[in-house]
């Protein structure tokens, strides 16, 4: 499975201020799980398209605290790694599809996080 981010210093203090000040979790996940659908779709674009396999499989997660992008599955798409990393004993050359991703998402998921979390303060009248 081909996993990648990217990482914003202090976001987990924040959250976790964040709930005990008594945000629902829920609306935190749905800030985290726009940015994950969003990253999902850049690198689903820049999946290879072979069969459509490997870009069908790009999902992201909805947890409190983090957008996750992942594509592939031990099952229906064992090759998501050795595609995106590239596998020399078997001469596939990286696709860094994953990593192309991170680059296009990375400025837009802080945009994203901001106005989720402003739109959050205002809803709740902080």
């Amino acid at each position: 499975m081909a996993v990648t981010g990217v990482r914003v210093e202090g976001l987990n203090q924040t959250v976790r201020a964040l709930v005990r000040a008594g945000v629902a979790v829920d609306d935190l996940k749905e800030i985290f799980s726009e940015i994950a659908a969003q990253g999902a779709d850049v690198a689903s674009s820049f999946a290879p398209k072979d069969t459509g396999a490997l870009a069908a499989s790009v999902r992201g997660n909805r947890a409190r605290n983090k957008a996750v992008i992942a594509a592939g599955s031990a099952r229906a798409v064992p090759y998501a790694g050795p595609i995106n990393y590239g596998w020399e004993a078997r001469n596939i050359e990286p696709s860094l599809f994953m990593q192309r991703a991170d680059e296009v998402i990375e400025p837009r998921a802080i945009e994203l996080l901001d106005a989720g979390l402003d739109r959050l303060f205002i809803r709740l009248g902080l």
